[in-house]
Order: structure tokens, then C-alpha cells, then sequence
């Protein structure tokens, strides 16, 4: 009866340890895009003359992971969060965006193409970060398929917390 008794209390015990330890499951990665627009915004489009082409970007931009800088330790580095990814790739992201927030007329002159450089979340310090955005833009005439005009255009945010929500 004594060896019983202890049977039953090794058995429960041993189902209880592997119910600690194995079976563990890794939580899904948070996912993020910009949110929805404001109606404000959606109601007050502003009205493109312009074909805009697709956004494109440079291999390492496009998937889904954010990716994010220490410039104040090595400003050449990219990594990338392990828990958080965007929803789709920033390319599809932005074209999103700009398609909800104008009214495209098109011209059949000229496009617009939008080349994404930096896409990224930059810390100054450990406790000082930003977001950061860089396009490299061309104005082409479709006919004589050459580049009118070309530029990059940037901008930054400051970002309300230092991991991949902010």
C-alpha cells in the first residue's frame, strides 16, 4: 500500500514537472501599420495631377520586420525587433497611404516614382528615439521616358516610446 501511495505521488509529480517545462509556446509577434486615417483626412484628399508609380524599395526594406538603429553606438547597423513586425512591408504600407489620402487624376504625360531608402527607428540615446523616412523621387515624362526632375525628400518623428509601438 506504501509503495502505491508513492507511485501515485511520483506520477503526479512527474506530470506536473512536464507540464512545467515542455509544451511552452512562443507568443506571435506584435503587428503594426499606420492605423486607420482620420475621416477628416479621407474627406479632404488632395487632388495628384500625376500617375504614381508603386512605392519600391531596396531589398533589405522589403519585409515585414522594423527595423531600428543605435546611431549612438554604430549608426551602420540595422537590427530588427524580434516580437513586432509591420503588417505588411513598408513599400505596401505607403502606397496605401498615399492612395487613401489623394485623389489620383492621371496624366498621360508624366508619373511619379517613389523610391524608399530608409524606413527605420533611430535611438540618438537609450532613451532618445525617432522615426525615420527617406525617398528618393523622380518626376518622368512616359513618352520620352526620361526623368524630368529627381530629389530626396526626408522626414523624422519623434517616437512616443523606445521600442516598436512608439
Amino acid at each position: 500500500m506504501r509503495h502505491l501511495h508513492c507511485l501515485l505521488v511520483l506520477s503526479l509529480l512527474a506530470g506536473s514537472l512536464s507540464a512545467c517545462m515542455g509544451g511552452k509556446t512562443k507568443p506571435s509577434p506584435a503587428s503594426y501599420d499606420f492605423g486607420l486615417m482620420p475621416v477628416s483626412e479621407t474627406t479632404a484628399a488632395q487632388e495628384i495631377k500625376v500617375q504614381i508609380d508603386e512605392v519600391t524599395a531596396a531589398e533589405s526594406l522589403n519585409s515585414n520586420r522594423i527595423r531600428y538603429r543605435l546611431d549612438y553606438q554604430n549608426p551602420a547597423r540595422v537590427f530588427s525587433y524580434t516580437e513586432s513586425r509591420w503588417a505588411a512591408p513598408p513599400t505596401e504600407l505607403l502606397s496605401a497611404k498615399i492612395r487613401a489620402s489623394s485623389k489620383t487624376i492621371l496624366s498621360a504625360n508624366c508619373s511619379l516614382k517613389l523610391q524608399l531608402e530608409a524606413f527605420d527607428h533611430v535611438f540618438d540615446s537609450e532613451t532618445a528615439s525617432r522615426g525615420v523616412i527617406q525617398l528618393s523621387i523622380s518626376l518622368n515624362d512616359k513618352k520620352a521616358r526620361k526623368i524630368i526632375a529627381s530629389g530626396q525628400i526626408g522626414e523624422s518623428a519623434a517616437a512616443s516610446t523606445a521600442n516598436a509601438k512608439g
